[in-house]
């Protein structure tokens, strides 16, 4: 398991060092890398098979590695790159099918269908159950101003990343009982921000009458 799971974070580390942009500031390698240790850590509290586990880590590792070559549906892009990387290495053809439904699980919204697909979609979007949830948004605040030219005052982003922590919950028993707290207390301060938010007036011109 080491020796293929160790060519792919090869692979995936160098593609994402050598050809990122640096417009791209959350889906980047590191974020990657807090993927694959999420993933590990779910499926290591189910206690899922070596060969599962593979598969799981396999996944996690070229989840995101497709946005460096087209930023929309990169998903797709992903599981493709894979695909191509495994075949390479001689990878059974069912796994490697397998582990692109599960790349392919991470679209949002989630429909994860499975348990390795639903610690997959966990593991993605583990961040938001941990104290680097405010640093992930602000990246992904710069990303989408970058790459999709979507601008957010304060007030709106505050809003955005309540409905996301309210709408994407997570599927497994074990990343509930890992990050469902740090999720909730995540979403409280946001909401007492959000209401203690004042927008400040423009300021009032004197006439010159």
């Amino acid at each position: 398991m080491e020796n293929i799971l160790g060519k792919a974070e090869y692979y995936v580390s160098k593609k994402f060092e050598d050809h990122l942009s640096r417009r791209i500031s959350y889906h980047n390698l590191a974020h990657t890398r807090e993927v694959v240790d999420s993933a590990r850590e779910i499926g290591e509290k189910f206690e899922i098979s070596t060969d599962q586990m593979e598969i799981l880590l396999l996944a996690a590792w070229f989840h995101d590695v497709g946005i460096i070559e087209q930023y929309h549906d990169h998903e797709e892009r992903s599981a493709e790159l894979c695909n191509v990387f495994l075949a390479k290495h001689n990878y059974p053809a069912d796994k490697i099918e397998r582990i692109a439904q599960i790349i392919l699980s991470t679209r949002i919204p989630q429909k994860p269908a499975g348990i390795l697909e639903e610690i997959m979609c966990d593991a993605d979007l583990s961040h938001s159950g941990k104290k680097i949830f405010n640093s992930c948004a602000h990246r992904l605040r710069m990303e989408w101003e970058n790459m999709l030219g979507k601008k957010f005052s304060d007030y709106e982003w505050l809003k955005t990343n309540i409905n996301f922590l309210e709408e994407n919950k997570f599927h497994t028993k074990h990343a509930k009982i890992l990050y469902n707290e740090g999720r909730k207390t995540n979403l409280t301060e946001l909401q007492q921000k959000l209401f203690a938010y004042k927008i400040t007036p423009p300021p009032k011109h004197k006439s010159l009458s």
